[in-house]
């Protein structure tokens, strides 16, 4: 009987547990033409999850090929992710510190995405998640001033099944437990 309780909770415990996960977005023909709000930046939204609640825990490029054209620093170039309705977001920029324009070419990893860098980063309501991609300084008048030409954006993030779901794991441990004492 002991056994069977605790076998009960388990599978409970089992249902609410966090799932951790990745999801790549391939980022090969992302463009920035201006500062945040232009709206000739490259922007898609993602779903990420299957329902529960999500926390985004680390972001890493890999493989980033981008060029910054014209008068363009390659330190300009700007990765931003949003919460729905851009509540709150976190911004990245990989070539940080390279203040020339010219072809980037590398991968790293940012494990606070929170924030500010205060990690994790939750996303909001339907778990939509909103990556752009703008420039740090509008350099006015030269058009496009990056263009991503491959890699890969890998978010790994923590996903809490939903509570519908949690319920039916329970109910199924204690099924078993109503079985074992017939």
């Amino acid at each position: 009987m002991k056994k069977t309780i605790l076998s009960a909770i388990a599978l409970a415990s089992i249902a609410g547990a966090a799932n951790a996960a990745t999801f790549d977005i391939n980022l090969a023909g992302y463009q920035s033409f201006a500062g945040f709000s232009s709206p000739l930046n490259t922007r898609n939204t993602f779903v990420i999850g299957s329902g529960g609640a999500v926390t985004i825990d680390a972001v890493e490029f890999i493989d980033l090929d981008f060029t910054a054209e014209g008068a363009s620093w390659q330190s300009e170039l700007t990765i931003s992710l949003n919460q729905t309705g851009e509540a709150a977001f976190w911004d990245f920029t990989p070539g940080v510190g390279i203040d020339e324009p010219g072809n980037f070419v590398g991968s790293g990893s940012f494990p606070n995405p929170g924030l500010f860098g205060s990690g994790p980063f939750p996303l909001l309501g339907d778990n939509t998640l909103l990556l752009y991609v703008y420039e740090q300084f509008n350099d006015a008048g030269n058009g496009r001033d990056a263009i991503i030409n491959s890699g890969t954006l890998r978010i790994t993030y923590t996903e809490v099944p939903a509570p519908a779901a949690a319920g039916v794991f329970g109910l199924a441990g204690l099924a078993g437990l109503r079985r074992r004492r017939a």
